[in-house]
Parts: C-alpha cells; structure tokens; sequence
C-alpha cells in the first residue's frame, strides 16, 4: 500500500476511536490505542501527512505530555514511544510541524531517561528481553547522537559517551539476530517493537554497517511475515502469545502492518511500527512480496540456541559483554551464565533473589550429587524448530517438540487456522482467567510435545502431578466462527469456506464442551464483548487427565474434494495408543507413530524435526548461522552477504 494512503488510513481510523474529551482520553490506561501514550504514533502519522502535503498539523500535545509523563516516570513501555519522539525531532523539528516549545520538552525527556540497568535510580520496566533489548540501545545510541555535547543528568554521562555505550550493545545484538534469529520467534507484538527499534537507525544512524544491518533485519522480520502470514494475520506457533492477539486475530499489532505492507490485514488500531516503516517510505522488497502471495508453501525454520551450545557458536557465557545473549533468550538461570547473572544488576531488584534462589538450587544439588536441569527457568526461550504448512485455506504451524515436559510461560507451541477467527489451537491452562502469564489460553503450565508433519499434527500433553487443579488440556474450537460443524466417530470436524479441520484425542479422562465464559469476551472485547458473547456458541473443548494426545489433520476442497469426503477419510479409532505410544491412520499420509520418547515416523520413516537450517522452503535454502542469504521468488531476488555489508535486490 502506498505510504500516504497508508497514513491516511491511520488518521481515519484515530478519529472513529479517539476519546471524545481530553479528560477521557489522559485517562485511557491500556497500552495501545490513539489514546493511549503509545497514541502518540497517530501524531506522527498527522505530521508525515502534513510534510507531504505543506501543511501544518494540529497535535494533541495532551499526548505527547502523557508519553512523556511515561519516560519521565520511567515506567516499563516507555522505550517502545522513543522511536516516534526520535523521528519527531529528526524529520519534523524547525519546519513547523513541531511546535519549539514541545520539541525541547521532548529532548528534556530524552536527556533525563535511564538508559541502562546501571545507571542510577529504580528499575521499574523490563531492559532485558529481545525486543527491549533493541529499543533501549537504539534510543541510547541515537539520543546521544543528536546531543553529543549534553550532559545527561542521570549518570553524568555526555551525549558523546551514551552513544559510545549503546553502539558496542546494538552492534551485538544486531549481530545476534543475523547469526541466529529470534527468540521471540513469530510473536504478533514483539516482532513490531523489534521493528520500532530498527527503523531509525535504517536512516539515521552514523555508522554505516548499523544502517545496513537494520535494513537487513527490517527485512527478515517482513520476510518471517511473509512465510508465516495467512490472510492479513500470524496465525502460528509464537515464542510469546497474548488472549486478545489469539483469540481475535484483528487485535494483532503485526496485522496492521501486515495491511500496510500487503495490503490484507486489520484497518483498526494503531501500530507504531507501521506508522513508523511509512514514515520512512519503506518499500517492500519484491522477493519477499511475491513469497506472501504463494499460494501454497511449506516452511522449516530454525531460531535461537541452547544456552549449552552458545559456546559452540562464539557466545562466551563466562564473557559479560554477552550477558545480554543469554537474558534475550531467557535462560539467565542457565548454569552456564548465572555467575554473570548475578552482576547484571548494580543493587537488588526484583530478577535478584531469583537468580539466587537458582544458584543455590546448583549448589545443593551439586553436593548431594543429584540431578539438575539446566535452562530451568520457565520464561526460556531455546533452539526452535518451526514447520509451518499455508495453502490458499488454511495454515497450520508447529513449534517442533520445544522443551516438552517442563514448565511454561507464554510459549505457544502450535495453531491451526481456517481464517479470521477460525483458529484452532490447544494448552494446558494455569489459571481460570486471560490476563497472567500463562493464563487460561496464553501459554501453557507445561509444556507439550507437538510435532508436525505437513498438514498433519500431534500434541501430546503429560502434566506435571505437581500441579492438581490444572491436569487437563484444552481445545480452543470456535464453533461460531465455522461454516460448518459435524461431530462423529470421536472427531470434531470443521469446514471454513474451502478449509478443513479434523480433530479427535485419546486420553485418560473425561471429554466435554466447557460452559461458554463472559469474561473472555469482555477480556479480548471490551464493551462489545457482551453483544458477541451471546452470539457465540461453544469454543472450549476439555479433556481431564493429565496425559492426552491431541491429532489434527488440515485440508481443503482442492486436496481432499467435498467435506463430507474429507469427513468420510477418517476412521473410528484411527489415533489408537497412548501419549507413550501411539499410532494415527492419516487419510493423507498413512500410517504415522509417535510418543513422548519416541520420534516421529510416516509409513515407517522417521521425520526430521530438529536442527533446521535457518530457511528450508522453496524461496530460500540458508544454513542456521549463514553469513549470506538469498531469496528468489518468481523472478525477483534478493540477497544479504552479511560480511560485505551489501544487500541488493534484482
């Protein structure tokens, strides 16, 4: 979509949802939305508008006085507003657009903020994780170059000397991602904070290779979109997973973008990283647009590493100028690096008496001689090997047997979708509500096995007994957002336009649709989650027990003709076992077996679903930890050489 009308777009859709009087609007405590402090990016777009056309914008200074209460407060979120301030100062002050007096309250903000975890003052927000990690760096490195001769009253520190800082961080983390992915692998959110963080850099960065690789890892998150994206939405396996972005896939903040750079996506809401790539006149390179409209596409990938095997590929866990690898992927509690765990911070914080609660675990353990895992802690994010499967009717996507049997967080192993709200997707709850981390249907208490082959997919459930108010799993099976639903010989299957999904389960205990919840709708809704939730029918199919094997199969018009032939293809009792051992008769592929230690096997064959390469598909075959990378999709190409610093497009 052209850049303007893209920003047109995004003003339009401000005006619908913004608060009708300033009270009401500084009042706005969510995260997102033209009210909130992230509103700001809805000014921004005003000001782009307004330097295409010649014009002066009005801008809602009661926002850009709430963002600024945020930096100012040093609350967490702060750092994804940056970026906007930054291009506000960069491409709009002294035209106009930026009235004076509000753009030195803004570098007023910008010199006091805390940029790092050592610097003076409590730590209310979260440096650590990828996607902050990028934003925190970048903010520091280029705040101290727009004001290199400043004093920065926090640590005393010039403006000269903050970049200093955040350039010898950025260039690390820039060089992580290019090596080995991202932990945060295919999240809805995350993935644009990465992208907020990049995009300044891309233009204004002082040090060329800072320049080019943000471009280049602009580009890969586009490309992960691209393979991954299914009608506007990210309907896959994520490293981190919200209610609101699952259950209602338009909530997703990728989707806008998505809709900015493929013209399918959600039109509502506003999403800084769009906004932003607009602003800068991103253009799509034709490679990877030509790949989002495959109509058929089949993708292994691989992201992340093992805290173990960091060592291997040149991330010294006993050097603490890579401390920050190891906090990216979560895994500080990791034997291998907790010593450099404990002096990441200055004074006690919150992550301290964690940490050293892990330590001593290692300790104690080590003396009686007893068994300790490493990589304990439940928020890791590890070596991910993903298969995604998209055709023109549905999409199916695994993350392959990730860290099975232990405790989990917001890790989502697998979804299914037929469109829209049609997802389909299974957990092991921890709780009974849709705001923690896991809760209800984000995350999972622990963690499956699942494991996908082609259309087909199994999720084997084996819960801790640890754990007895939870020992069950769940199906999230929308039957309202379905065409059609039939139940029969132990399966649930649904029709979606041309789409097809079969599902069925054996387990140990109990089989029954749960009551429909209010409080979901109103979670993921709002004020318009009433009028759906009587609308909806049921969506959440339980099985008890805390050992369970889910199998489902995809398909469509094209592949398998009819529905009822489709329906017709499965047989009563064709998942026979138990989650140990246990075979399923595929329509499509046959004969094929698994377990909790047993490895996946088609008509007798084993099937690979570990250590991908970093892109297996038809567009692009590159090594994990390739220093180049090509992508060539009817007729267009596109090429990174990592070393050279070149990317070039044909």
């Amino acid at each position: 979509m052209d850049r303007l009308q893209y920003l047109q777009q995004v003003v339009a859709s401000g005006k619908l949802h913004m608060a009708p009087t300033v009270e009401e609007a500084m009042a706005h405590k969510s995260y997102h939305g033209v009210d909130s402090f992230q509103g700001l990016y809805y000014d921004l777009a005003l000001m782009e508008l307004a330097a295409a056309e010649g014009t002066v914008p009005t801008i809602r200074e009661y926002i850009i006085d709430k963002a600024l209460d945020r930096i100012d407060t040093r609350l967490d979120c702060a750092d994804f507003i940056i970026p906007a301030l930054i291009r506000m100062l960069m491409a709009h002050r002294g035209t106009g657009r930026l009235p004076e007096e509000m753009a030195q309250r803004i570098e007023k903000s910008l010199i006091g903020f805390k940029y790092w975890l050592d610097e003076p003052g409590t730590i209310q927000a979260c440096f650590f994780t990828e996607n902050h990690q990028v934003l925190f760096y970048s903010a520091e490195y280029l705040v101290g170059q727009l004001f290199p001769d400043a004093v920065f009253p926090n640590n005393g520190m010039t403006g000269r000397e903050h970049h200093a800082h955040g350039e010898a961080f950025l260039r690390r983390w820039l060089d992580w991602r290019i090596r080995f992915g991202f932990a945060e692998w295919l999240t809805q959110g995350y993935y644009m904070d990465d992208i907020l963080g990049l995009v300044n850099l891309m233009i204004y960065a002082q040090d060329e290779d800072i320049r080019v690789k943000s471009r280049m890892i602009v580009d890969l998150l586009v490309f992960d979109l691209a393979i991954h994206g299914f009608q506007g939405h990210l309907p896959t396996t994520h490293g981190r997973v919200y209610t609101d972005f699952i259950i209602e896939p338009d909530h997703e903040d990728c989707s806008h973008l998505m809709r900015f750079l493929f013209d399918e996506g959600s039109n509502e809401g506003l999403c800084g990283a769009a906004v932003m790539l607009a602003a800068v006149d991103y253009q799509i390179p034709q490679a990877i647009l030509n790949v989002y409209h495959q109509k058929e596409l089949s993708t292994r990938e691989r992201m992340s590493v093992d805290a173990a095997d960091a060592a291997a590929f040149g991330v010294d866990p006993k050097d603490f100028d890579n401390i920050m690898f190891f906090w990216g992927i979560q895994t500080y509690s990791d034997r291998v690096c907790i010593d450099n765990s404990l002096k990441v911070f200055p004074q006690w914080n919150w992550m301290t008496n964690r940490i050293r609660a892990y330590k001593e675990r290692y300790e104690l353990c080590d003396e009686a001689g007893a068994p300790c895992p490493d990589a304990p802690d439940f928020t890791a994010m590890t070596q991910v090997d993903i298969h995604t499967r998209r055709t023109e009717d549905y999409i199916i996507s695994c993350a392959q047997d990730f860290r099975k049997g232990r405790m989990g967080y917001q890790q989502h192993p697998w979804t299914a979708s037929l469109g829209g709200r049609a997802v389909i997707f299974t957990t092991n709850p921890a709780s009974l509500e849709y705001a923690n981390r896991p809760n209800r249907w984000a995350g999972n208490l622990v963690l499956p096995k699942a494991v996908q082959h082609e259309n087909t997919l199994f999720c084997i459930y084996r819960i801790l007994p640890d754990f007895v108010d939870f020992l069950n799993s769940h199906l999230y099976f929308p039957k309202h957002e379905m065409d059609e639903v039939v139940e029969r010989d132990g399966f649930i299957f649904g029709r979606k336009g041309k789409g097809y999904i079969a599902v069925t389960a054996v387990g140990v205990g109990d089989k029954y649709w749960e009551p429909k919840d209010i409080a979901m709708f109103r979670h993921v809704y709002g004020q318009e989650g009433d009028a759906l939730f009587e609308k909806a029918q049921d969506y959440e199919y339980m099985v008890q027990g805390h050992a369970t094997v889910w199998a489902v199969e995809m398909g469509s018009e094209k592949e398998n003709g009819s529905f009822e032939a489709f329906m017709a293809g499965f047989k009563a009792n064709a998942l026979a076992g138990d989650t140990h051992d246990f075979t399923f008769q595929s329509p499509t592929h046959g004969e094929m077996r698994c377990g909790w230690g047993k490895p996946l096997t088609v008509a007798g064959q084993e099937v690979a679903i570990h250590n991908y390469k970093r892109y297996d598909n038809p567009v692009s075959q590159t090594e994990f930890d390739a220093r180049s990378m090509d992508i060539a999709c009817d007729g267009a190409k596109l090429r990174f050489d990592f070393d050279a610093l070149t990317r070039s497009e044909a």
